[in-house]
């Protein structure tokens, strides 16, 4: 390829200041020796002066208020969906732990004191594992209750 065919392409990037420092140089070079190149990079000048001094549509109000209304909608959806995930944890951590105070309180009160105070691995674990799966079987229930609830208000915004 020839510096003319090598240049030619990058003439209307250059125009556009798009192009990398290196390849303005190449063709800064080749437009001093070419009088076609220069005159084509002269009128893509002129031609890209001109776009840029004609006026910018502007979107009509409605549609300026309408996308904002949507996306004000939008950030508010995903703010609720957030709260409403931290609110199922903490509700679930609120459970578990009650859960277990209501274990201890139920020992205290059926064995005393001593029952309370000892140690029972075995108990413990099962009571574990039972109150843990409880809870992922609540959580998805009460995620399916939320999202039912919010689908409900946005068909019957009321």
């Amino acid at each position: 390829m020839t510096p003319h065919e090598n240049v030619r392409p990058l003439l209307a990037l250059s125009a556009a200041g798009a192009l990398e420092p290196a390849e303005e140089r190449l063709v800064r070079e080749h437009v001093r020796e070419c009088a076609g190149c220069a005159a084509h990079l002269a009128e893509l000048g002129e031609l890209g002066g001109a776009i840029g001094a004609l006026p910018v549509p502007q979107p009509p109000p409605a549609v300026v208020e309408r996308t904002q209304a949507l996306m004000a909608a939008e950030l508010a959806g995903h703010a609720e969906r957030r709260r409403s995930t931290l609110l199922a944890a903490g509700l679930g951590l609120f459970g578990w732990a009650m859960s277990l105070a209501t274990w201890a309180v139920w020992r205290l009160l059926t064995g005393g004191a001593a029952a309370a105070l000892r140690v029972d691995f075995e108990g413990v674990s099962a009571w574990v594992v039972w109150s843990t799966l409880t809870l992922l079987m609540a959580a998805p229930a009460a995620a399916a209750l939320a999202a039912a609830r919010r689908k409900k208000e946005e068909t019957y915004p009321c």
